[in-house]
């Protein structure tokens, strides 16, 4: 067997701490080499993205619901006015990462004020020459059965036989299911004091298509209207409960936490025909 010597300089131990220190450098200079993959910096793009972590304490089950209703016709004179109303609840959770899906119910009305409509028939002896045709220079359905039934009110051969009922949903309320998608995301709101405020929000996206219960498609509604005896129907879309904006998300009770909507103004979309609106919705979070 071959032995091997060591030298007064070189002894066991010297040998093992060099080995030790050679070792350590070694995996500096590894720790030290770039990685592919790796980046030394954080893209610009995601700087303001939040990080998983962040999200993560909104995914759950969400329940939530609103309301809303728009003036979609008011007679200059004042002598006809309808408004569309909807009430709705719904469901949806969200992602680790923010996602939104969803699913819910809306129950669709017509609500009318016929009051200076009733006073024209009621009072049309005096106001025969004096009473303008309601809806003049209005387009549509609506403007229709206005301008109908101030035509007839201001004949006098029409005038011991003037009957009418004002547009209304031929079918009574209705209501429709339907599925929404959207999102939660950093972003700022103004307060009341007219700050803006960095704050959590939440996107729910406009709902185009609708379903009857049990599945069949079914985006329209039907209004009926009626003077002396002769029935007229037209149709409209369906309107969504969800419309452009984001709601904020506050803390809730306990460990949930609460979204908020709220919005009101007038022409929405920029139609010019449509007055005053108001949507509201409120959703909160009930599982994690």
């Amino acid at each position: 067997m071959r032995r091997f010597a060591f030298t007064r300089h070189c002894s066991y131990n010297f040998i093992m701490k060099k080995m030790r220190v050679a070792a350590a450098c070694g995996l500096m200079l590894v720790l030290s080499l770039p990685f592919p993959g790796l980046s030394a910096g954080v893209p610009a793009e995601e700087e303001d993205r939040p990080a998983n972590g962040e999200l993560a304490r909104f995914a759950g089950t969400w329940t939530g619901h609103g309301a809303g209703e728009e003036v979609r016709f008011r007679d200059k004179n004042g002598l006809l006015v309808l408004t569309v109303k909807h009430k709705t609840e719904f469901v949806f959770e969200v992602d680790p990462q923010g996602k939104v899906q969803g699913e819910g119910s809306i129950e669709y009305s017509l609500e009318r004020n016929t009051s200076g409509l009733d006073d024209l028939v009621a009072g049309v002896h005096s106001l025969m020459g004096l009473a303008q045709v309601p809806g003049t220079g209005v387009s549509g359905a609506f403007g229709d059965a206005a301008k109908k039934v101030g035509e007839e009110a201001t004949d006098v051969k029409g005038v011991t036989r003037i009957q009418y009922d004002a547009p209304h949903l031929k079918n009574g309320p209705e209501i429709r299911h339907f599925k929404f998608t959207g999102r939660i995301h950093k972003g700022s709101f103004k307060n009341s004091e007219g700050r803006q405020v960095e704050a959590f929000l939440i996107t729910l996206d406009e709902v185009l298509n609708f379903n009857r219960m049990g599945g069949e498609a079914d985006n329209t509604l039907v209004a009926e209207y009626e003077v002396n005896k002769v029935k007229t129907e037209a149709t409209f879309a369906c309107w969504s409960p969800f419309i452009s904006g984001d709601g904020v998300i506050r803390q809730g009770p306990g460990s949930i936490h609460v979204a908020e909507f709220q919005q009101q103004g007038r022409h929405r979309l920029g139609k010019r025909v449509w007055e005053e609106y108001g949507y509201v919705w409120l959703a909160r979070q009930v599982a994690r």
